[in-house]
């Protein structure tokens, strides 16, 4: 059985390799450009307890981050969607609001909302074509969580706005770099693949 050299293998198909990783790469870039653009706009808000005393630090930050896991959950819901429709300065007319899933669809991909690990800081990022809307639904979102989470934990939990949206110089929706890479090494594997079957023709 003749040996089989995988470099000169790579060295022989290379021309496929880079064809094939060049197509990727196009075709990354094109599903990239039809998408729609959308810039970000992210704020930070501060999650506090009053009646913490005698609760160690930890277990204290423990709760504090669970609250925030349970208000991130309680954004995507339909009363939170509608009070955020009500906030002055929202587009209303983004949303397809006769269509309950496009809806949520909608808004899902609107909106992202977590919680540093280990703190009580929250945070929402909005998206939106226009960068004033993408603040504009950021601030609106800050505000529902203020409003809405001494109702769903009482009244000494606080939210608290701790930063200005920031929105974004440039789109961040699609994410060019992340989905040309992906298309690039996407290509080079399917070269490479092809490649490497051909150590069975071989064989």
């Amino acid at each position: 059985m003749p040996s089989i050299n995988l470099f000169q293998l790579y060295l022989r198909g290379w021309k496929l390799i880079a064809i094939l990783a060049v197509l990727g790469f196009a075709f990354a870039l094109v599903f990239s450009l039809v998408q729609t653009k959308k810039y970000s706009s992210q704020i930070r808000l501060l999650i506090t307890q009053t009646n913490v005393t005698g609760v160690d630090p930890y277990t204290a930050i423990k709760s504090t981050e669970r609250i925030g896991q349970n208000l991130s959950e309680l954004v995507f819901s339909s009363s939170f969607f509608n009070g955020v429709i009500n906030e002055g300065g929202v587009d209303a007319g983004y949303f397809t609001l006769n269509d309950e899933i496009d809806k949520r669809k909608e808004w899902a991909q609107t909106v992202d909302v977590g919680v540093t690990p280990g703190t009580g800081v929250m945070y929402v990022t909005a998206y939106h074509p226009e960068r004033a809307q993408a603040s504009a639904i950021a601030i609106a979102v800050a505000n529902q969580l203020a409003e809405q989470a001494p109702n769903f934990f009482g009244y000494s939990v606080r939210v608290q706005i701790i930063d200005d949206p920031l929105p974004s110089r440039f789109y961040a929706k699609p994410d060019f770099v992340s989905n040309l890479g992906f298309g690039l090494i996407l290509g080079f594997l399917v070269g490479s693949a092809w490649v490497l079957a051909r150590v069975r023709q071989i064989r």
